[in-house]
């Protein structure tokens, strides 16, 4: 009997941490998670409060609650988000469990299907997005407890006969059970819309849910569905009620006021419109979502993952398939066929008006469901989704056909969670390196300075995420209890949008999100690009800058406006936190690459040239070849012309590069030797007028 009872969700969250927890390890923060910690690093865990205040103010205490326990270590916030999601798929087995009791099988694959629905990409940046999950679990056991207080087993459905024996010798125990599921629905359903408004559509489901469960046992299901699930009311109508008349939204993107009135003022096209994203909607969340997340992130993996997430899909698989056999072996009863059919009707009843009532308030807020930027509109109806998914298989008549799609369903999503994660930690791993690399060649940076960045990988950076705050973190970590916050540094992507205030060189914009404020000097400069994985981070001198063959257009144009003064290199060296930017990496050519290009902005050529010695001894060479440019400075002033010819067969292959360095050489301030400057216009000059 235990076995029989704890077996299901063991095998939740079992095969849920098998699918999501791989790459915990290698996850910190991700995307708009950057700007969440720094804001908290330095403005206290009380700063969420500001960055909440103008639209869900729930969030605000949630964050400072959360905050204050994990601080800005990653792991915790990683591991809490996997805790509300395991706890929300034991939540949904138990709804299910006694929606359908005889049914275990199909229960716990709805279950199963809603734990690893692969349409929500966002799992992945756990600080953003952990009240959503927290949302959707806070849901999950509203619903949970609306069905216990309602249940037979809890004493009479409301509106129902006289009561059993049993219940009548309960009294008042049975009562108080009530009363606390009672409380216990209220207060997580005002918790999961609080967190997320866009959820309450999901309050249909609640009804849905209560219809299934009175129908049980009533003839007469809808009126006792009404006085059973009236109670209810006060949820919704709750939140509803202090939104209107006792909170003051500022944000025009989750008024509903503003939202509304852009329907009332074309309400024939704004219909077409809210119709054909409903559709989009529905069709992302209920079939796209379990085959179009697979090939978008599965083909830009290498074999090696690929590999690895087949053969851990594949025991996903094989716990399944045990699961399936142990659950219909322990079940005391199996259900009949004309029982599996009444499941199947309910359950795309139940899912698929789930859906469509789920994703209203989102397509009302003139926004839409999607599998990436957008797929957190869907995680609320999620749960409806993985019921309709599971009853969708049931229709399949042939049992080896079902058993297949099944399986393949299982491990597409799979497969997909694992390539979201290695994606994501792939980019993570880059950015860290970035920074690494950062760290080891600016010592300390100079508050005002705005740092326009070139990341290795697209859409790293993508409207300045983890560009002003990675900086702002390693170079200013230091608590101010400012509210808002401001920020020392500013960063702007290096693209064609930004690109014409750097080349203008003459505004200085103020600008801030929420919580935090920063000042954007396009008249302080400071350009760093990693043009490849395979090159270092340059950053750019003026004077003298290092364009690769790798660099971008905007890069060459930016570089001769990067102010080199910002970087003072008169300090103790930052120590970025481990936690944050992974281990110090094994030295390799960029550390030398790094430490000679600051040496050579202090002019201390006789350093540069003995890193470039000792690099060579070990077999280091660049993949980028422009990185030589600083070692053939070094050996240039210090009078090494052998050190020149040498380097000379390792760059003049490459056009671009060689009058770079001819240039460079040639433009060299210090006094050379006759036979420095012979080998310069032989090795690196010849031709190149």
């Amino acid at each position: 009997m235990s076995l029989k009872k704890h077996l299901p969700g063991t095998l939740l969250l079992l095969i849920a941490a098998l699918v999501f927890l791989p790459h915990i390890g290698a996850l910190t923060y991700y995307k708009d998670d950057w700007y969440y910690i720094y804001d908290g690093m330095v403005g206290g865990a009380k700063i969420f409060h500001e960055m909440f205040r103008i639209d869900r103010p729930a969030r605000g205490y949630f964050f400072e609650w959360v905050y204050t326990l994990f601080g800005p270590n990653p792991l915790p916030w990683h591991l809490a988000a996997f805790l509300w999601r395991g706890l929300a798929a034991l939540g949904a087995f138990q709804i299910f469990s006694l929606l359908w009791k005889d049914n275990r099988k199909f229960n716990f694959i709805a279950a199963l299907l809603f734990a690893i629905y692969p349409g929500y990409f966002w799992w992945i940046s756990a600080i953003e997005y952990q009240p959503m999950i927290a949302s959707l679990a806070f849901q999950v056991f509203s619903i949970l407890f609306t069905l216990k207080a309602i249940s037979p087993a809890q004493g009479a459905v409301p509106g129902a006969g006289a009561r059993s024996e049993q219940s009548r010798r309960d009294g008042g125990g049975s009562k108080i059970r009530k009363a606390a599921y009672i409380i216990g629905a209220i207060l997580t359903g005002w918790s999961y819309i609080a967190l997320v408004d866009y959820a309450i559509g999901m309050e249909a489901f609640r009804f849905l849910a209560v219809y299934l469960l009175v129908k049980q046992n009533e003839q007469n299901a809808i009126w006792k569905t009404l006085k059973a699930w009236a109670w209810t009311l006060v949820i919704p109508l709750g939140i509803v009620v202090w939104r209107i008349f006792f909170f003051t939204n500022e944000r025009k993107a989750t008024d509903i006021g503003g939202q509304l009135s852009v329907f009332f003022a074309n309400p024939l096209a704004v219909s077409v419109d809210w119709f054909f994203q409903a559709y989009k909607s529905l069709l992302n969340l209920s079939v796209l979502a379990w085959i179009n997340q697979f090939p978008a992130f599965v083909q830009s993996m290498r074999l090696r993952d690929v590999a690895l997430g087949v053969l851990l899909s594949a025991l996903v698989i094989l716990i399944v398939v045990y699961a399936e056999r142990r659950i219909k072996l322990s079940a005391e009863s199996k259900a009949v066929d004309d029982d599996q059919t009444q499941t199947t009707k309910e359950a795309l009843t139940l899912g698929g008006l789930g859906m469509v009532f789920g994703i209203l308030p989102v397509v009302m807020a003139n926004r839409y469901v999607d599998i990436a930027g957008f797929s957190h509109y869907g995680l609320p109806a999620s749960l409806a989704a993985a019921v309709f998914m599971a009853a969708m298989i049931e229709l399949i008549s042939m049992p080896r056909a079902r058993t297949i799609i099944l399986y393949a369903i299982i491990g597409f999503a799979a497969l997909s969670h694992f390539s979201i994660a290695s994606n994501a930690a792939t980019e993570i791993k880059a950015l860290q390196n970035f920074w690494r690399q950062v760290s080891w060649r600016v010592p300390a940076l100079r508050p005002g300075a705005t740092l326009a960045i070139h990341y290795p990988l697209p859409g790293m950076g993508d409207g300045g995420l983890a560009l002003i705050e990675a900086a702002n973190v390693m170079y200013f970590p230091a608590p101010t209890n400012q509210v808002p916050v401001h920020y020392p540094l500013a960063g702007l992507t290096l693209n064609g949008e930004n690109l014409p205030g750097i080349l203008d060189g003459s505004q200085v914009n103020e600008s801030g999100y929420r919580s935090h404020t920063y000042t954007i000097d396009y008249t302080n400069i400071l350009v760093m690009s990693q043009p490849a994985l395979t090159s270092c981070v340059h950053v750019m001198n003026a004077a003298n800058p290092l364009i690769s063959e790798y660099d971008p257009l905007d890069v060459s144009l930016a570089a001769p406006h990067s102010n080199i003064e910002n970087v003072i290199v008169d300090s103790e060296p930052v120590s970025p936190p481990e936690f944050i930017f992974g281990r110090e990496p094994e030295r390799g050519w960029c550390n030398y690459f790094q430490e000679a290009d600051l040496a050579a902005q202090t002019l201390d050529f006789e350093r540069v040239a003995a890193l470039g010695d000792e690099a060579i001894a070990l077999g280091f060479s660049p993949e980028d070849r422009v990185e030589w440019l600083p070692f053939l400075k070094g050996y240039a002033v210090t009078g090494d012309a052998e050190s020149l010819k040498q380097l000379a067969k390792r760059i003049v292959g490459e056009r671009t590069i060689r009058l770079q360095a001819c240039e460079a050489l040639r433009n060299i301030e210090q006094p050379l030797t006759d036979e420095v400057r012979d080998a310069v216009e032989v090795n690196y000059c010849k031709g190149s007028e």
